[in-house]
């Protein structure tokens, strides 16, 4: 459950971004977002910071992992529209992650999960090329979407080796986002910020940082200590069934027929995912 209720709040970060002042960019967006909900976990779990920081490579990895998926994430949903690019972005991290869990020597999941990855990958084939003129998909939009899941899935595996160290949830969280903040804080100075000193601004970013990164992923964080992060990828599809009713309704966005049969195929491995958690994996321990 806490996964699910941090998946929801992800899910709603495009159509809020979409919906800020005029002139709100959304590369100074994410490193803003970085820097308030970073900050945010940190007045929780700022006493835990120094153990974190022990483990250095992983924490940076983490943190570097947080920083790319932020800002190609919010930059694919200019260019691929925030239903496209959301689920892209969740439907393509749990083939990475799979791909590093075998790297990492982790036993392979219930023969379910390979179902629910055929089904993603002809999924997310069909969202890559669904470029046409009736369509608000842009080729670097999508390609930026697959970089955000290759980063989410490489930020989940940091976290989750950290938290494999006893270390506090919510403190990881916060030096990996905190970090990440830091780390793409110079893209301030080249990028437009006059849409944070508005009324609307302040606002979209309070949400933003508070609500759907320092409170989601307080949850998020709870979640990896019940949870293997492929599983916990997984689980995060909800995301793209929020952020594709909202685009859909709210947003009212241009949509292809083959994106929307590549939206489906993904939404419907989500109860695959959910059988297959529950069985055994092929390897006997």
């Amino acid at each position: 459950m806490w996964i699910l209720g941090a998946a929801a709040l992800f899910g709603t970060t495009g159509s809020v971004l979409a919906n800020g002042p005029l002139g709100v960019d959304p590369v100074s967006a994410g490193v803003a977002r970085l820097l308030v909900g970073g900050a945010g976990l940190g007045v929780f779990s700022y006493r835990y910071f120094r153990r974190v920081l022990s483990h250095f490579w992983v924490a940076g990895l983490g943190a570097i992992g947080v920083g790319a998926y932020q800002l190609c994430f919010f930059y694919s949903t200019r260019h691929a529209g925030v239903a496209v690019a959301t689920v892209i972005t969740i439907g393509s991290s749990p083939l990475f992650a799979r791909v590093i869990g075998a790297v990492r020597h982790r036993p392979p999941p219930h023969r379910l999960w390979y179902l629910a990855a055929v089904i993603l990958s002809v999924g997310l084939a069909f969202l890559s090329s669904a470029q046409d003129a009736g369509s608000d998909v842009e080729l670097v939009g999508v390609l930026s979407a697959l970089i955000a899941g290759l980063s989410y899935a490489v930020y989940t595996e940091c976290a989750s080796v950290l938290i494999d160290h006893k270390l506090d949830s919510t403190a990881v969280m916060g030096v990996l986002f905190l970090g990440a903040g830091v780390l793409t804080s110079p893209f301030l100075l080249f990028r437009p910020v006059a849409w944070i000193t508005t009324q609307r601004g302040v606002v979209v970013l309070a949400y933003l940082g508070i609500v759907t990164l320092t409170l989601a992923y307080v949850a998020f964080g709870k979640g990896l200590t019940k949870l293997v992060p492929t599983t916990v990828v997984m689980l995060t599809l909800l995301e793209p069934a929020v952020a594709t009713a909202l685009a859909y309704f709210v947003l009212h966005e241009k949509v292809s027929g083959p994106a929307w049969f590549g939206m489906l195929l993904v939404l419907v491995g989500l109860p695959i995912i959910a059988i297959s958690v529950q069985r055994p994996t092929t390897v006997k321990a």
